[in-house]
């Protein structure tokens, strides 16, 4: 089976036609690629090399590092059609800042920094910034070159959900008051960042819909981290409360376009799994920080589980039998239902050695077979 094909048999009655189970990985981190840059460049552990005359985006290394390495699927960026032109604030001690659309110090480099947005003030001032793009031209020409490569390795689309948008937005300590008080400026925040989400998809969506019926590009994933490892940053009864009717709707967006709405979440969501499936997603991507993948098998049998590797302590750390015998143990869980993409829950960085993702790669090609 082509990458792309393996990928969405998942999702509805083509299972029964898997030969294995579909691979997947975020991202392979630029420290993870320059650690091992000498044998990757020597030495290609995937089957398909990058040709030639291949599309220019497989130059770059988020796109060919998940083929040369051997994943079936990765995260792809997608063009925002959300433009919000960066504002000027100042903090307790009159230092002035720059921030954007994110609420966050506008800085390089890393993902959970200060939040500023701590009025409805501030929040007004970035709302009124705030311009719609069309940007199908854009996200068109990009999804050609996802679609001229989803024979050999599968990009999906990624937009930013709403969530962990509100607490980065705020600061956990600030976010922490206004959620448990349920304030205005927490509510409006809420509707700001779904509304963001809401553009954006239905830009992808527009751009999709654009390239006609022959487009192979089918995925959009909502990224929304809601829990910790071990268990999740908000009570069921609250995101359904907060959360459920805006994803409602942008699920429903995804769908009517006969799209596939999936989401991403960091830590153990265990709690919230029915939630996000009376959502409108099909699946999630993530399952880390003591999820139980027998309880998920048992209890969500249709729900697509993409993830469940281990990062933290047994493809960093294990040894070849120990990364094979997870591996093993993951299929024996979640291989029978045919629901399963595996894959590790986060991103490749430089801490996992490449010998045991060529391990795990090879294990899944072994286990995951179908009959």
């Amino acid at each position: 089976m082509k990458a792309y094909e393996r990928y969405l048999a998942v999702f509805d009655n083509n299972r029964k036609n898997l030969d294995r189970v579909p691979t997947f990985i975020q991202y392979v981190r630029e420290d993870f690629v320059k650690q091992n840059r000498r044998i990757l460049n020597t030495n290609f552990v995937g089957k398909q090399k990058i040709s030639k005359i291949w599309p220019p985006i497989m130059w770059f290394t988020r796109f060919n590092m998940p083929a040369l390495i051997g994943f079936d699927s990765f995260f792809a960026s997608t063009i925002p059609s959300v433009r919000i032109k960066r504002i000027k604030v100042q903090d307790n001690h009159g230092k002035s800042t720059l921030i954007g659309e994110s609420g966050q110090e506008f800085q390089s480099g890393g993902y959970y920094k200060r939040g500023y947005v701590d009025s409805l003030e501030v929040l007004d001032r970035l709302r009124s910034n705030m311009k719609v793009r069309n940007m199908v031209i854009g996200n068109r020409e990009l999804f050609r070159q996802y679609n001229a490569i989803s024979n050999f390795v599968y990009p999906i689309l990624q937009v930013e959900g709403i969530f962990d948008r509100v607490w980065r937005a705020m600061g956990m300590e600030l976010f922490s008051r206004h959620f448990k008080k349920n304030t205005k400026l927490y509510r409006e925040l809420v509707r700001f960042y779904a509304e963001i989400a809401e553009i954006n998809t239905q830009g992808i969506i527009d751009a999709i819909l654009s390239l006609g019926k022959k487009c192979k590009i089918k995925v959009i994933t909502l990224l929304d981290d809601v829990a910790y490892k071990g268990r999740s940053m908000i009570s069921p009864t609250r995101w359904r409360e907060d959360y459920l009717s805006y994803y409602k709707k942008i699920t429903a967006m995804i769908s009517d376009a006969n799209l596939i709405p999936q989401v991403h979440t960091d830590g153990d969501v265990t709690q919230l799994v029915s939630l996000f499936q009376e959502a409108g997603f099909l699946g999630l991507q993530g399952w880390e920080g003591g999820t139980d993948p027998a309880f998920i098998n048992e209890n969500f049998p249709d729900f697509v589980v993409i993830g469940f590797g281990d990062v933290s302590q047994v493809l960093p750390f294990g040894t070849a039998s120990e990364v094979i015998a997870h591996v093993k143990d993951l299929m024996d869980a979640l291989k029978q239902n045919r629901h399963f993409i595996i894959g590790p829950s986060t991103v490749m960085y430089k801490g996992i050695p490449l010998e045991n993702v060529t391990t795990f790669i090879r294990a899944t090609h072994n286990y995951g077979k179908y009959s």
